[in-house]
C-alpha cells in the first residue's frame, strides 16, 4: 500500500473513531440521567421509623467492621514491611 493509501486509511479511522467517541458521550450521558433518577421514585413514606433507625444501625456496624478490618490490614502490612527491612538491614551488616 502506497503512502496515499495509508493516509487515506488513517483519516477513514479517524473519523470512525470520531464518530464512535460521540455515540460513547451520548451513551455516558444517557446512563448518568438514568442513575440520578433512580431513586426519585422510591416511596419511603410507609417506611417504619424502627426500620429506618435498624438500617442506621446496620449501616454504623458495617462501617465500623470496615474500619477495624483495614485497620488489621495497615497494622500487617507495617510489621510485613518492618520485617523486610529489619531482614535486609541484618543481611547488610552481615555480609558487608
Amino acid at each position: 500500500m502506497g503512502t496515499l493509501g495509508c493516509i487515506n486509511d488513517m483519516l477513514q479511522r479517524d473519523k470512525e473513531n470520531r464518530e464512535l467517541r460521540k455515540l460513547s458521550k451520548e451513551r455516558m450521558k444517557e446512563h448518568h440521567k438514568y442513575l440520578v433518577n433512580k431513586g426519585k421514585n422510591a416511596d419511603l413514606s410507609n417506611i417504619s421509623i424502627e426500620k429506618i433507625e435498624e438500617i442506621r444501625k446496620n449501616t454504623i456496624a458495617k462501617e465500623q467492621a470496615d474500619q477495624f478490618y483495614l485497620f488489621k490490614a495497615y497494622i500487617i502490612l507495617t510489621i510485613c514491611f518492618l520485617g523486610v527491612f529489619l531482614l535486609g538491614f541484618l543481611c547488610y551488616k552481615l555480609f558487608i
